[in-house]
């Protein structure tokens, strides 16, 4: 390049210095003169072109210098007032509701960051419950699999146990939480075939509470045995119990119970219904003409309770119980039936083990206490296991628990039980008694579910397919806030699932 320039410029020398002295001075003045006829047209055309645009702007064609007047103006030189609009801060976070999210106080446990916000996410279903944000301490979490609902339960449930909550896991079906609650000092059970746990359904696994009287305490338990055999005799049964067979499964649950005061077992029951007695005083159960009626009517219901009792589950559930101290002060009690996981009965043994958990419940203190029934769609499968939750679910406030119910999106509630009105009006009830909904990412037709059930707008039921791995979107009460949570290194390595998620220095 360099060299073609040089070569260039001794081109124009050679031409340059070829010409006379007076050719090359007419030349120069040439020169100058063409640089000013440009330039005094250039000038020519600017002025133009100022003329033109200032005329424009004194035209028809443009507004006017005060502006248009009336409710159609377009301009004006005057300030901007927007009409007043006076409302609460209620009703200005329902309008607004994703400019900024103040968060929910100090009272609670620390889940991780508001991103709405920007501060930290503290969040605690007894305190907002006191201080009358929420209705109830229920919670319900969906979410696609991998996407952090089960690490978000353990982060609230083990940083909880710090402040004195205490948490159940009755049905611990991936067998994931062994560890976070042995690591806070709880402890957990392994049961299935091969296992030395042994875990009675029918016992009551601690002592009868003081502050509850003898009589209350055997109506109470009573209660609690015959809403679980009715709900899992009609699972194994595929139908609802007729009139006179509940009568029956009462009347052997009573006998077994008059016989059998410590610790009555399922075996004892089966037993009982394939030989029907007469009750101690020789008389046959009110209802009945003679004791072949009651038999007629127990042999059905014990043939399939005796699914329980034999096969794979012999002696998992229908003896005394064995190799379980459940202790009410530890912080988190787990049940581990992984080994149970590809049985067809697997949603019974829930029910079985959570009925026997649920007990503990019933001790007459106002502890603040998680029930976590992590794989909800199994619930949502069957009408009997739905009724049942749903009953827990009324009573929470009562007995001071929040339940807690994972699955896996809002469609689950569409094909709940045999998908009819009713067993989807059940499942939607489960919902709608909880105050606290939480929603990780979904997929595209569960987002319509969620936009349905939840009344969410179109911004939030975009953003549900949007959510990266460890964001979620709350409902609470009213409210809505966005989440990312946060776990430590050494959380991270205690809740190590597959459901990783970002975090302060986790991986």
């Amino acid at each position: 390049m360099m060299e073609a320039e040089r070569t260039r410029r001794r081109v124009l020398r050679s031409q340059f210095g070829a010409l006379s002295r007076r050719q090359r001075r007419e030349l120069r003045k040439s020169e100058r003169r063409l640089f000013s006829d440009a330039y005094r047209d250039e000038q020519a055309e600017r002025a133009r072109v100022a003329r033109e645009e200032k005329e424009a702007w004194r035209s028809r064609d443009f507004l006017p210098a005060g502006g248009e007047s009336g409710a159609e103006a377009l301009w004006t030189p005057h300030s901007f007032a927007a009409p007043e609009h006076r409302a609460d801060s209620g009703i200005l976070g329902l309008a607004y509701p994703f400019l900024a999210d103040p968060g929910l106080g100090t009272k609670g446990t620390m889940i991780g960051r508001n991103l709405l916000g920007g501060s930290a996410f503290v969040y605690g279903p007894f305190d907002l419950y006191e201080a009358r944000l929420i209705s109830d301490p229920n919670i319900i979490i969906s979410g696609k699999v991998g996407e952090g609902k089960s690490t978000l339960v353990k982060v609230l449930t083990s940083r909880a146990a710090a402040f004195g909550y205490r948490s159940y896991v009755p049905a611990d079906v991936k067998g994931e939480w062994s560890g976070p609650a042995r690591a806070i000092g709880g402890s957990a059970f392994e049961v299935g075939p091969g296992m030395l746990a042994r875990i009675n359904p029918l016992a009551n696994p601690i002592r009868r509470p003081a502050s509850i009287s003898e009589e209350e305490w055997a109506i109470t338990s009573r209660n609690r045995r015959a809403m679980l055999l009715e709900s899992i005799t009609e699972r194994l049964l595929n139908r609802e119990l007729g009139a006179m067979e509940r009568s029956a499964l009462g009347y052997a649950l009573e006998q077994v119970e008059r016989r059998e005061r410590e610790e009555p077992t399922l075996r004892h029951v089966v037993h009982e219904l394939f030989h029907t007695e007469k009750d101690g005083d020789g008389r046959v159960p009110e209802g009945f003409g003679r004791m072949t009626e009651v038999t007629t009517h127990s042999r059905e219901i014990g043939h399939a309770l005796a699914r329980l009792t034999s096969g794979a589950l012999s002696g998992v559930l229908d003896q005394r119980s064995q190799g379980v101290q459940f202790d009410p002060s530890d912080p988190m009690v787990s049940v581990d039936v992984s080994r149970l996981r590809g049985s067809e009965l697997l949603d019974v043994v829930m029910s079985c083990t959570s009925s026997w958990m649920e007990s503990a419940l019933m001790d007459g203190t106002d502890s603040r206490r998680f029930m976590i029934y992590d794989e909800g769609w199994r619930v949502f499968a069957r009408p009997p296991l739905l009724r049942r939750m749903q009953e827990h679910w009324k009573v929470a406030r009562n007995w001071g628990i929040s339940n807690v119910l994972v699955m896996h999106g809002f469609g689950d509630l569409e094909t709940a039980g045999d998908g009819g009105q009713a067993s989807r009006a059940m499942a939607a009830n489960l919902v709608n008694d909880s105050s606290t909904v939480i929603s990780f990412r979904q997929s595209g037709k569960a987002v319509a579910s969620a936009q349905n059930m939840l009344d969410l707008t179109d911004t939030a039921s975009s953003l549900l397919t949007r959510l990266r791995k460890g964001q979620s979107l709350w409902r609470i009460g009213q409210r809505m806030s966005l989440v990312q949570v946060t776990r430590t290194q050494r959380e991270a390595g205690i809740f190590d699932t597959d459901e990783a998620m970002v975090s302060n220095g986790a991986a």
